[in-house]
């Protein structure tokens, strides 16, 4: 698990590039889908792991109601901060806790529902993070985890792999490729199924990405990923020559200039058993 350390969003100035140009395009198309696909969510208390900056738990604090409560924890300080502020308005407020996966600063048996949208395949441990998931969750309650499938499915993301790869920056290409490829979705319903979880589900989900700014947005959104330092890094000449690789394998993959090829998740579901009197 040590390459996913490599992929940090500890930079302040890589929190809110993601916050400010990823989230709007990426990561709330998706939160909106868990969410209509998941109800309903009315008076459920629901923690919302892997938090980041608070997408899915805002968007949740919208329907769970008065009844309902929403936690959101995350292991990076500065993506809770900007948390923080994304829900401020929040009603009910969400309470944030500044925590790892396991294990939980959550009492036992306390939550309706677990989401965790993109954040399952950095944990350390996934196996002690599904512990604790159900430890949380009291008897019926359920999780949804979602994580990219390969880097090849999300073809704007595989693009920006073959850029550098054509500019002999390998090292950055498989950096990139970090959030899509250090899991096979394969292992996800394992690890629950280990845990006691029925009902266990794996499915895959594809969405379009669509860039209203074209390919100026898009080379925006490459540098607003987390391997943006190491673009930052180097020579112009080297940076110019991503930039047009990029661009050319964009004007393949976009015929209408906007739509950025498709994203593909995998999407685990489960349930833990009603516990017996």
């Amino acid at each position: 698990m040590n390459e996913a350390k490599e992929f940090s969003f500890g930079d302040s100035s890589v929190a809110h590039g993601y916050d400010s140009r990823l989230v709007p395009i990426l990561f709330v198309p998706w939160a909106d889908r868990l969410i209509e696909e998941n109800q309903p969510w009315a008076g459920r208390s629901v923690l919302d792991l892997a938090t980041g900056t608070g997408v899915v738990a805002q968007r949740l604090s919208e329907h769970v109601g008065p009844d309902g409560e929403v936690f959101g924890v995350d292991i990076n300080g500065e993506m809770l901060s900007l948390a923080q502020k994304r829900c401020a308005g929040s009603t009910p407020a969400v309470e944030f806790i500044e925590c790892s996966a396991h294990p939980l600063e959550l009492t036992s048996d306390s939550l309706d529902f677990v989401v965790c949208q993109q954040g399952f395949q950095f944990f350390p441990d996934r196996g002690a993070a599904v512990g604790e998931i159900y430890r949380v969750l009291r008897g019926g309650g359920e999780v949804v985890a979602t994580t990219w499938r390969p880097v090849a499915e999300c073809q704007f993301f595989g693009a920006i792999c073959r850029a550098l790869e054509d500019i002999r920056e390998p090292a950055i290409a498989d950096m990139m490729r970090i959030p899509f490829d250090v899991m096979p979705g394969s292992e996800l319903p394992p690890h629950f199924e280990s845990a006691g979880f029925v009902n266990v589900q794996l499915d895959r989900q594809e969405m379009d990405l669509v860039l209203d700014g074209g390919i100026a947005q898009a080379i925006k959104v490459s540098y607003s990923t987390p391997i943006g330092p190491k673009l930052k890094e180097l020579p112009d000449e080297r940076q110019n020559q991503f930039r047009e690789t990029f661009t050319g394998l964009l004007n393949e993959l976009s015929p209408d200039g906007i739509t950025m090829g498709r994203m593909v998740s995998n999407v685990v579901t489960a349930e833990k058993p009603t516990q017996r009197s």
